[in-house]
């Protein structure tokens, strides 16, 4: 008995999470971490110490505006707003702790769009499908920072 009612619970509390998160409110968050995000690659570049590496992260930045445009869109068109987004932005002591930040935020967004993906293929299979297609661009982004970060080294003290 103490089994079903356990099971039983966890349905009723998955359910109610369920109904607070809407289409809406999934892709208004998705469009937030990517803005934070963007934001943050784009100040990294300007503390960047080569100019290969400031090039790559204001193109990854601008990749990541476009995603956050078609998100925009997508939002507007559900009837909802968007929030501003946390502009705090973590660095580091150097260029190395700061591409390391990069990455561990990037892998959280792609981790997030690939969970998001999956909550919105019963009920919204157009923007499920849209969420897939900008994680493509989140996993290349991904592979450029791993790129960068071996770049990088954690003894210098580029700042």
């Amino acid at each position: 008995m103490a089994l079903t009612e356990t099971i039983t619970g966890w349905f009723e509390r998955n359910r109610a999470k369920r109904e607070e998160r809407t289409t809406r409110t999934v892709l208004a968050d998705d469009y937030r971490e990517l803005a934070r995000l963007a934001n943050q690659l784009r100040q990294h570049a300007e503390k960047a110490p080569y100019p290969f590496v400031a090039e790559r992260l204001q193109q990854m930045a601008a990749e990541k505006e476009k995603s956050i445009g078609v998100l925009f869109e997508n939002i507007e068109q559900l009837g909802a707003r968007v929030a501003k987004f946390d502009s705090s932005i973590p660095s580091g002591r150097n260029h190395w702790e700061r591409m390391h930040q990069d990455l561990e935020d990037q892998k959280r967004v792609e981790a997030r769009l690939t969970d998001d993906i999956s909550y919105l293929a019963l009920e919204a299979r157009d923007h499920s499908q849209l969420l897939r297609q900008l994680v493509e661009v989140e996993r290349r982004h991904k592979s450029a920072l791993l790129d960068l970060l071996a770049r990088a080294d954690p003894q210098a003290e580029q700042t």
